[in-house]
C-alpha cells in the first residue's frame, strides 16, 4: 500500500482552495498528527504515530509541495509506514516476535501540479506528479529505502453544495534487494458537503492495488470535518476506517494550515 498519509487533509484542502487554484501567488505551512492502529490480519498489533510538516507554494495554476513527516511505529516489524510517513501502513518489514518501538524521519515526499478551471464549467481539475524518496530508516523498518514515482489526475464539480470528487493515479514502486514490489493504480471517490461558507463534511473511499502479490488491496473508508477560520487559518479533523487486511483497523488526525 502506498501513500495515505494525510489524505483526507488534502482533498478536504485542495476543495477548498479550489476557487482560488489560479490566483496570486501563495504559500502555505501545515503541521499534520495522524494516529493508527491494527494487526492487518498478523498475530500482533501495530500502531503508528506521525506528525507531518508540509510546505506548499502555489503560483496560478502551478502549485509545488514537499513534505517531511516524522514516525514512531510500535510493533513486530512486520509492518512498515507507507511512503511519505505513517498512513495507515504497509508490508514488507522483518518480522520478529519482540514487539519494538521505533522512531525516525519518514520518507520525505515532493510533488507539482497544475490546476484547470475551464471557463463556463463548475467542474475543477488538478494534474499532479510525485515522488517519494526513501529517507526513512531500513534497518529500523521505517521505509523501504527506495524512491516511488507517482502521477495522479483528481477532478471536481463544485457548483452545488454537495461536491463529488474523483482522484486516479499510477505509482512506479521502487523495489529493494529482496522484495519486488508491484507498481499499482489507485483511486479516491467521494464528496465534499459545503455546510456553510467556513465548514464542509467529506466522506471518502479510497482504493489501491496491493503492492506485494498475494496481499489484499488497500481499502479504506474516511470521514473528515474541515473548517476555515479567517483567509489565513484552516484546520481538519478526520477518522480513518480500513477495510481489508493490508491497513490499520482503524485511525485518527487533524491539521492545521496556515497561508500567506
Amino acid at each position: 500500500m502506498k501513500s495515505h498519509v494525510l489524505l483526507l487533509i488534502n482533498l478536504s484542502a485542495m476543495i477548498f482552495i479550489s476557487e482560488h487554484a489560479l490566483a496570486d501567488s501563495r504559500a502555505s505551512v501545515s503541521i499534520g498528527y495522524e494516529q493508527t492502529s491494527g494487526n492487518y490480519g498478523l498475530t500482533n498489533e501495530t500502531n503508528s504515530t506521525t506528525v507531518q510538516l508540509s510546505m506548499k507554494y502555489m503560483s496560478d495554476a502551478w502549485s509545488y509541495k514537499l513534505s517531511a513527516p516524522l514516525i514512531s511505529v510500535t510493533g513486530d516489524g512486520s509492518v512498515i509506514p507507507s511512503g511519505g510517513g505513517g498512513g495507515m501502513g504497509g508490508f514488507g518489514g522483518t518480522t520478529g516476535s519482540a514487539i519494538t518501538t521505533e522512531t525516525g524521519l519518514g520518507d520525505v515526499s515532493a510533488g507539482i501540479a497544475y490546476s484547470i478551471l475551464p471557463e463556463n464549467s463548475f467542474m475543477y481539475y488538478e494534474l499532479s506528479a510525485g515522488v517519494k524518496l526513501g529517507a526513512a530508516s531500513v534497518e529500523n523498518n521505517l521505509g523501504t529505502g527506495e524512491n516511488d514515482y507517482s502521477m495522479s489526475l483528481y477532478s471536481s464539480y463544485e457548483k452545488n453544495p454537495v461536491k463529488p470528487f474523483l482522484s486516479i493515479g499510477y505509482t512506479l514502486v521502487g523495489d529493494t534487494d529482496t522484495i519486488n514490489f508491484n507498481d499499482v493504480f489507485f483511486a479516491t471517490a467521494g464528496f465534499n458537503y459545503q455546510v456553510n461558507a467556513k465548514t464542509s463534511v467529506s466522506l471518502s473511499y479510497d482504493y489501491t492495488q496491493a503492492t506485494i502479490d498475494g496481499d489484499d488491496d488497500a481499502q479504506i473508508l474516511g470521514l473528515g470535518i474541515g473548517r476555515v477560520f479567517n483567509d489565513n487559518w484552516f484546520s481538519n479533523i478526520y477518522l480513518l476506517n480500513g477495510l481489508s487486511d493490508s491497513v490499520a483497523d482503524s485511525g485518527i488526525g487533524f491539521s492545521l494550515t496556515n497561508s500567506f
